[in-house]
């Protein structure tokens, strides 16, 4: 499924359940939210977007997820997530607000390129914590600005 050059106002998990691919190409997006969605089947590709709200809580991608060249305006909290057998990329993106990872188990790479974190991001922080990130088959981190490992304490 492709859905290109729309407005859009809302999507949840139940849009994306039907579909092996979808791709959401130069859209506007009010909110995808996808808090409950818990497994993620599809191989979800969102690419030059404008994203209000992107609510992500404990969703598993395990098909994987592409974010590329989107702007994405609020505070993402991804709590219990990875689970993913193919890679999570996220690349030249600019994220306006805090982007919190806590307590996520990726099983396959996850790739940070080209991206700016006005906020931060604690992706690679909580060294030692209980609830550090983990990485199975490793991370990829190039050219981004902004902190990438922010501890947790620093992000309140």
């Amino acid at each position: 499924m492709v859905k290109e050059n729309q407005n859009i106002e809302f999507l949840s998990h139940e849009d994306f359940k039907h579909y092996k691919t979808f791709h959401l190409i130069n859209c506007i997006i009010n909110s995808i939210d996808l808090i409950g969605a818990f497994e993620l089947n599809v191989c979800l590709t969102i690419e030059n977007c404008i994203i209000s709200n992107l609510k992500i809580h404990s969703c598993w991608f395990v098909n994987g997820l592409v974010l590329k060249k989107c702007i994405i305006k609020n505070y993402i909290d991804y709590q219990m997530g990875g689970h993913n057998l193919n890679p999570i990329i996220l690349e030249g993106n600019i994220f306006m607000d805090f982007f919190n990872f806590f307590d996520c188990q990726f099983e396959s790479c996850i790739e940070l390129k080209n991206n700016i974190f006005i906020k931060g991001t604690n992706l690679l922080g909580n060294k030692g914590e209980g609830f550090e990130n983990s990485f199975a088959e490793g991370w990829l981190a190039e050219n981004n600005i902004g902190k990438i490992d922010v501890n947790e304490i620093e992000a309140q």
